[in-house]
């Protein structure tokens, strides 16, 4: 079985990383057909804004799909065309090219374009043209594929309802981690009690509840909280930060993905997600399964996705959605309860096993593939 995956997608971007090697052990050959558009996501969302800077994406966008075109020519025989994340404009042309050799097309659409710059961060207007756009755009390139790829069945739900997308084939691929990066580690020989957050500094992350359950924890000098990441609520994350006087708190502007690892092996407690945002009730971020895949115990705000994967008490630590009080609970919980702290890493690591590693991502996507192939 051979797959041509395609597009401008973020080669090092987990998802596809994820996806390409769990492939690779499912015995799937991968032939990548890409030309890189954007080298990650921050010079990404730089591009929708101002004029000049549209046009020139523009102008990035067609070179790049001329060069695609040029790759595809020597790309050879394959069974299915696999556009990665992100790839919701290249599904256009990737239609037009499996199409004249009659191949079905696998669309990871991952996220909703709308969604992401209008609903969640709120840069586009859904009033103005380019809101309109993304909207149509993210219709537009599911309907061309003939299996579209989501994270969660409340992602499924949403662009089945939001974008009117009832009658496409929509299949649900956990997100994962990769287990050959992240594992477990050697225990901790010190007696701090790290509570970690690591990302991007958007709305459904909620880091502002993390700084207020840190100020309610700020009594329990043996606390201390790491965050780690930037974005888009940078400056108004440190306003807060000094508005309320945190001597438990450390900022660390970015870390490598190679080096997560080695700070998720310092902190004793991981967290997830906490925004008060529809989108944050529809996805499980990345942390949470790395965090998983590393044997900690993890706290992240509970939510219908959140609850598609995870148990509260058995697995993970489910808190209140845009609750510091709660999260602050939850944190001096596991903190006063080693016993109940090995059981949710134990179990959360055991779940990871059995349905969120690389090989087993791989294999839920073979196994669509083989459907596919097989129906031609």
């Amino acid at each position: 079985m051979t797959v041509c995956y395609f597009g401008t997608y973020l080669r090092d971007y987990s998802r596809n990383r994820i996806i390409i090697k769990g492939l690779k052990k499912n015995d799937v050959q991968i032939k990548e057909c890409h030309a890189e558009l954007w080298s990650n996501t921050k010079e990404r969302l730089k591009e929708f804004s101002g004029v000049i800077r549209k046009l020139i994406l523009i102008k990035r966008i067609l070179s790049c799909y001329v060069l695609l075109i040029k790759r595809y020519r020597h790309i050879g025989d394959y069974d299915v065309m696999f556009v990665g994340y992100t790839g919701h404009f290249d599904t256009f042309l990737a239609r037009f090219l499996a199409g004249l050799r009659r191949r079905p097309l696998f669309f990871d659409a991952f996220v909703s374009l709308y969604d992401t710059f209008v609903d969640d961060r709120q840069l586009v207007s859904s009033r103005s043209l380019l809101g309109r756009v993304l909207r149509w755009v993210d219709r537009k390139s599911c309907m061309l594929a003939d299996k579209v790829l989501l994270d969660t069945n409340e992602q499924i739900e949403y662009f089945r309802k939001k974008l009117a997308l009832t009658d496409v084939k929509f299949h649900r691929i956990w997100v994962g981690a990769e287990d050959g990066v992240f594992y477990p580690g050697p225990e901790k020989d010190d007696d701090s009690f790290v509570v970690l957050f690591y990302g991007s500094l958007i709305p459904l992350q909620g880091a502002e509840v993390i700084l207020e359950a840190a100020k309610i924890l700020e009594t329990h000098s043996d606390i201390r909280f790491e965050i780690v990441g930037s974005g888009q609520l940078s400056k108004k994350i440190a306003a807060l930060a000094e508005s309320l006087n945190l001597m438990n708190v450390s900022f660390i502007e970015w870390v490598d993905y190679e080096k997560l690892p080695e700070k998720i092996g310092e902190s004793e407690v991981c967290l997830g997600i906490f925004g008060n945002t529809s989108k944050a009730q529809r996805v499980i971020p990345n942390k949470v399964y790395q965090a998983l895949a590393m044997r900690k115990p993890v706290i992240t705000g509970d939510s219908p996705a959140a609850r598609e994967a995870l148990i509260h008490g058995e697995n993970a630590v489910l808190c209140k959605m845009g609750d510091p009080g709660q999260l602050a609970e939850a944190i001096l919980s596991l903190k006063k309860d080693p016993l109940l702290r090995r059981k949710i890493a134990e179990n959360g690591h055991s779940l990871f096993k059995s349905h969120f590693t690389t090989e087993k991502i791989g294999r839920m996507v073979k196994g669509l593939i083989s459907q596919s192939v097989a129906c031609e």
